[in-house]
Formats: C-alpha cells, structure tokens, sequence
C-alpha cells in the first residue's frame, strides 16, 4: 500500500442551501474521491449558534479541508516544523520521518530511522537559518544525532554523548540555527556551536535537579530560560555560564514545559500541579502575573501566534484533549480539539489557526480552529449569586453596541485615539484584563439581619441546667435586637418548662395539724378549731401572695400578645367565687435561688398539651428558616421533647454551616460540643491537626523526621521568633499567611503598633490578640 493510500483525510462542511461545486481534478467528484480516499467526517455536527463568524463565510463556497490524519503505525513522542512549515519531522519509539503536509494530504517524504540511530528519540527539532537543512534528535540514552536531510539524501552529519544520562529536550538558536542547547537528566544543560566539532561550549548547572525544559528567547538570541524537576525556572545568559541571572520558585512539583512569548519579557510554563503560571522574567516580583487552573498535569505549553493573550496547553496524562486558553479569562477554555485518542505528546502551530499534533494513538493530525469545541460559546453570560451577608451580585451580558458606547465614553476623541486602541491590538503586547464583556452590579436586600443573627448566636445560653434562667436570658437578648416575636417565645416556653414540680403547702400543713393534735390534747383556744384557724391563716397569706405576684408580672413579664398591641399586658384578673376554676392552692416554687410564694392551678396545668404545642412551635420557625431558634431550643430543653433524629441533623447542620460562612468558629464549636447527636458531634474530632509551613522555603511540614524543628526541604531552623530570633518554647503565634510568627508577648508588644510583618517580608498581617 502507498504512502498516500495509508493517509485519512477528514473533511468538515457547513450546511449550505446549494451543493458545493467540486474542485476540478479532471475526473468526476465520484472518481476523484475514490482515487485519493477522502473521507466526509460528520461526527463533529454544530448548530449555527455554535459556529464562529469565519466558519459561516465558507457557506456555498469550495469548503478547505479542516482536519488531516496521518497514521505512523508506532506511538509519536515529538514533532517540529521545517523554516517554511511546509514539512513536519516526527519521532517516536519506532518511527523518525518526514511529512510533507499539503492543504488536502499528507505524504511521507523521508524515514530517518536506520540502524545507526537511536531506538527512541525524547525530543526532535528542525534547524533555521544556516541549519534548515538539519535535523536534532535527542535520545533517552544522552546521545544527541545531528542528520542532513538536504540534496534529498539522508547523513548523520554529527553525533554527540557528552550528558550521562537522557536528554529531554533540545533547542536551536532562534537567530542562528548553529547554537543548539540540551537538557538533561543529568541535571546540566549544555550548548553547542555545530560548526565546530569540538566538544559543548558551555555547561550551565542550575544546581537543582534534572532538567526538563530549555527554551531561547524569540527576542534577545543570549537569553534563555530552564525547567527543573524540584519546580524551580531559570534565567541564564550564554555570555555568563556560571551563574543564572534570575531564579524562580514556580510550582509544587516539576516544571514540564517552558515557552517565550512573542514580547520577549513573558514566559508561560506548565507543572506537574496542574497549573499554568504567565511569568515577567524583567520584574522583580515574584509572583505570577496570571494562573490558569487545569484539571491535569502540564505537558506542553505554546503562544497562539498573533493572539498574544491566547497559549495552548496538552495533559501529561489521561486526557486527550488540546486546550486554548486566554489569560483574561483563565477558568475555562475557549477552544479545545479533541481528535486524539490517546495524550498527545506534542503540538505546534502551523499558523494562528492551524495546530500540527501527534500523540500515543499513532497519528499526526493536522486541524483547524474552526472546526474545535467552544466551551464559552455554551455558556451563559448572565448570572447571579446571593451572599450571606444579604446581598445579590448579579452579571448580564454587555452586547456590541454597548461596549461600542462605553468606549467612546471612556476614551476621548482625539489625535492620540488611534494609537492607544493600536497598543491594545498589537500582537506583541499581553492585553490586561480591563476590557468586560459583561455589566455586574451588587444588590442589597433586607431580607436577612446578619448582625442580629450573629449577636444571638455569641449570646444566646444553650445550657440546659437552669431552664428558667436560660429562657429569661435568652428573651432580653432576643428583646435588645427587636425580636419581639422571639423573646415572646423564650417567655412562653420558661412558663412552660421553666416552672419546677410544685410543692403542695396544704398537704405539709395538714400532717403538721395532725401531728400536734396528736401531742396536744388540750387546744389553747377551745372556742375555735385548729382546722378553722390554719384555713383563716391560709387565706390571709393567699391574699398577700397573690397581690405581689400581680405587682411582679407588671414589671417583669413580657406582652403574650402582638407587638402592634398598645394595651396593658401581663395583668393577672380576679375572679369571684363562682368562678369555672377551683379554689386555686398555694403552692411554693423555687426562682433564681429566691423562695417565691405563687399561685398554681394544677388542673389547667395538666390539661396543657405541651408536645403539640411544641411541635408547632417547631413547624413554624421551620417554615421560616430560622434554623438557630429550632437548634437552641433543642440544646436548652434537652430531653424534655422528643423529635426524629433526621430533623436534628439537618437543624444543626444547616446551622453550623451559617455559623462558619460568617467565620463565627467558637460559636460554631460550642454548638457541636454541645449537640448529642453522634453524627454532629463527631465533627470535633476529625480535622483536628493544624499544619505549618517553612518560613524560609514555605514548603508544608508534614511528617517531619526532625521533630518540627528543622525543616526537612531547606534544613533550617523552622519558625523562630521574628522578634528574638531565638526559639520559642512556650506560647508561640504565626501568621498563617506568611508562616512567620514569635512569642505570643513579643508579638502582642509588636501588633500594638504596626500591621506589617516584623520580618520585612511586606505581608500585611493584621493580627488582633487581645
């Protein structure tokens, strides 16, 4: 079989309301396609609104073929483009060839691969300028081969084996294609001149360990930039070997994959923690300037040409998928092919629309941009989010002839106009992010009081020791923020729990006459029984009593009725002799540690269905999501009501969850401490290990074999005083935003004041010890 018979062409169209016309081959559409197999692909179907502004120009038209695949028939590691980008050069464990790629096929032009090769090639790279006629290949034995492919014949023009271990990636000169620079494993990275056959002109040691990525500025021919495994980029200057110009402490894990920007001042690089970090290399702040957040390991990472906000990235593992992403909108992608069957193992661009990938699966692939998945497209540009501190952030879209007005609004009409909106567009320049597509805007909605809220939940009493005292407390703190309905409630439920079993004076005054007449057998005053006196004395007492209780409720009792209702309230009524009620008994109760003469009507109390009144008490504050009233009421009447376990748990958790939204944590534990559901109160005890960081290399100390004394990562002392600089043996505090700390006295003289970390450090660190 052929070359080109082995090549399978895939062919994306629009929907037109004509057939295309076919382009003329000589022969008919029906024999032109069998003779060259191409292949109409229609498992990619998009809807109109899916489809970019470009794509829908092509309509009626003779369609470009948008999506070529060439089978290699062994796992692709590399590729890289000849100077015009007319040719590809593939390498691989088994194969080493070069394509030549066409607008409507794909040809096998050179096999590289002879037996005075390298098995397995990590990285390939085509030469420029004076060496376009050359190919580099790097091996995982740390040979690197240098093949001629001019004059249509194939040579291995230079052969080196000066790194002892593998190379990973090789790099040629931008501007003179004779300066070839390696990375190895062997933790060097060396630089050739291919027109002398001597051996590396220089060895630049990074002094971390393997090397992993080495790229040349596209700018400034002396500048390049290294990748390490311990997560470290650095900048060299071939003019000085022996030491770099800048170092960077860049991911949690190895950097995989560098790339220049077409600025000459920005690097993106990919880590194995799943992060892409945009670096300026001449500032000296070490923090990146943008991230964008991915679901895998970085493998590789390039610039889109001509769209300078716009870098393209590829998995290390697990995921098929290409990704473009822009910097200004960094949290998803905006465009991503997903051709691949297995991880690629490397892309370029053919141009700002065309990517060239291989992968494990065998093929090289060739696709357009036109013919990739949309994922913003899908979206919605409308949203809205409501916080807990009552308040509702809403976005809606901005459509072109709005953002056409707020220009003009913002930039004035004058001479400079046309150079600033230039400046904006150039394809040199990382636009910032001042440029929305969206109107936002926050509402404030008084439907929720968060201040009242978090002043119950630092002060209500949740004990259940002293109903009657915790119920009265909590209805003055209710009371202070203008929850009339509220302390109504806490007032209800004190006369209804609050009341301790009432001790019956009649029954104790009726065995003491007893008992004396029993000893006494002759009555002081025989005119008058002692049965006639005791009643006599027992009204008398019953009448004092009842007055200051009524003197009491006036002063202390709050409205059982409405708040909107002005009358009187808490008046206790007299009634006659022929009253409903019995005779009501005086009765002795104990408040607040004072003996209290009260009255107490034992039968209206035991018709008094408590339970129902309860839970209706409950279903209410339920319906009203007032989860904080529902949970105190559990935890201050304890095992005097009985309701399903399931609505406990959902109580409680509802509440713990608002009492951390609004970082109340002591309130928060208080309350699972003193829950006795065993799914609630078992979220004190996990999570209870508080992890530190180095203050010197910031790396988490987990498991130290050094007793957390001494960092295992750096070796230094971990976390002496900022102040003393000695260590802390006693109560020690730390920032945990900077992880610098000292003695709790030192630090308290310190904060009193300034704000700043005493170390220098610039870290605001705002600490209130009281």
């Amino acid at each position: 079989m052929s070359d080109r018979s082995k090549t399978v062409v895939g062919r994306f169209f629009d929907r037109p309301s004509t057939p295309p016309s076919w382009p003329n081959f000589g022969q008919t559409p029906e024999t032109d396609l069998t003779n060259h197999l191409f292949t109409l692909t229609t498992s990619h179907v998009w809807s109109d609104t899916n489809r970019s502004s470009n794509e829908k120009q092509l309509s009626g038209n003779v369609q470009r073929i948008l999506k070529l695949k060439h089978n290699l028939n062994s796992s692709l590691t590399a590729l890289s483009a000849s100077p015009d980008h007319n040719q590809v050069v593939v390498a691989g464990r088994e194969v080493l060839k070069v394509l030549n790629v066409s607008e409507r096929e794909i040809t096998e032009e050179f096999n590289l691969k002879n037996r005075h090769l390298n098995k397995y090639s990590n990285d390939v790279k085509w030469g420029n300028t004076s060496t376009k006629n050359k190919i580099a290949t790097a091996a995982t034995n740390g040979s690197i081969a240098i093949l001629d492919v001019g004059n249509g014949r194939t040579k291995i023009d230079r052969k080196i084996d000066e790194h002892s271990r593998a190379v990973n990636r090789i790099c040629f000169n931008p501007t003179n294609g004779s300066i070839l620079l390696s990375a190895s494993q062997d933790c060097t990275m060396k630089l050739w001149d291919l027109r002398e056959p001597d051996s590396a002109r220089f060895t630049f040691e990074g002094k971390c360990e393997n090397v992993r990525d080495v790229q040349f500025n596209s700018i400034n021919q002396y500048d390049f930039a290294a990748a390490f495994e311990n997560g470290a980029i650095q900048k060299w200057d071939i003019r000085k070997p022996t030491i770099h110009e800048r170092k960077l402490n860049a991911h949690l894990g190895s950097v995989l994959a560098l790339d220049w920007h077409s600025d000459g001042r920005t690097i993106a690089s990919g880590g194995r923690d799943k992060l892409i970090k945009i670096w300026d290399m001449n500032s000296d702040n070490r923090r990146p300037r943008d991230v964008i957040h991915s679901m895998t390991s970085i493998a590789r990472v390039q610039w889109r040409p001509d769209h300078p906000n716009e870098i393209a990235s590829c998995a290390l593992l697990s995921d098929s998928r290409i990704f473009i992403w822009n910097i200004r909108r960094p949290f998803i992608a905006s465009y991503y092919f997903e051709e691949h069957e297995d991880v690629p193992t490397g892309f370029l661009w053919h141009n700002s629309d065309v990517l060239w990938s291989c992968s494990k699966d065998k093929f090289f692939i060739q696709q357009d941009i036109n013919c990739s998945y949309r994922p913003l497209s899908l979206l919605s540009k409308c949203s809205i989010g409501w916080s807990v501190y009552d308040k509702i952030a809403f976005s809606i879209e901005k459509y072109d002839d709005l953002i056409a007005e707020d220009q003009s609004r913002s930039i004035p009409p004058s001479s400079n106009q046309f150079r600033i909106i230039q400046r904006r567009t150039s394809p040199n320049i990382i636009e910032t992010r001042n440029e929305f597509q969206q109107k936002t805007g926050i509402a404030s909605l008084p439907t929720f009081d968060h201040k009242a809220f978090s002043y119950l939940a630092e002060n209500y009493i949740i004990s259940n020791h002293d109903i009657w005292s915790a119920c009265e407390h909590n209805a003055k703190i209710a009371w202070d923020v203008q929850r009339f309905r509220t302390a109504q409630t806490w007032k209800i439920i004190q006369l209804l729990y609050g009341i301790l079993e009432p001790v019956d004076n009649n029954a104790h005054k009726d065995k003491e006459s007893a008992n004396s007449l029993l000893n006494d057998s002759s009555p002081t005053n025989p005119s008058k029984s002692s049965n006639e006196t005791k009643e006599s004395d027992s009204i008398k007492d019953l009448n004092t009593v009842t007055e200051k209780h009524n003197e009491s409720l006036d002063d202390e009792v709050y409205s059982f009725y409405d708040d909107d209702d002005d009358d009187e309230f808490g008046q206790v009524e007299e009634r006659g002799k022929d009253s409903e009620f019995q005779q009501p008994r005086r009765t002795t109760i104990k408040m607040k540690s004072d003996i209290v003469q009260s009255t107490y009507n034992s039968t209206l109390c035991r018709n008094w269905d408590k339970e129902s009144i309860m839970m209706q008490l409950f279903d209410y504050y339920a319906e009203q999501g007032d989860v904080q009233m529902c949970v105190t009421l559990i935890l201050v009447l304890g095992d005097m009501i009985k309701i399903s376990q399931e609505r406990v748990e959902q109580w409680f958790f509802s509440y713990i969850e608002l009492l951390h939204r609004f970082q109340l944590w002591c309130a928060a534990t208080h309350i699972i401490s003193s829950c006795r559901v065993p799914s609630v109160e078992m979220m004190n005890q996990q999570s209870t290990t508080i992890y530190t960081t180095c203050n010197n290399c910031f790396r988490p100390i987990l498991n130290s074999r050094s007793g957390y004394w001494i960092c295992d990562k750096c070796r230094k002392m971990l976390n002496p005083c900022s102040i003393c600089h000695n260590t802390v043996k006693g109560l020690y505090t730390w920032c945990q935003g900077c992880s610098h700390g000292g003695h709790l006295f030192h630090m308290k003289e310190w904060f009193s004041a300034n704000n700043e970390c005493p170390t220098g450090c610039g870290h605001n660190c705002s600490v209130a010890i009281e």
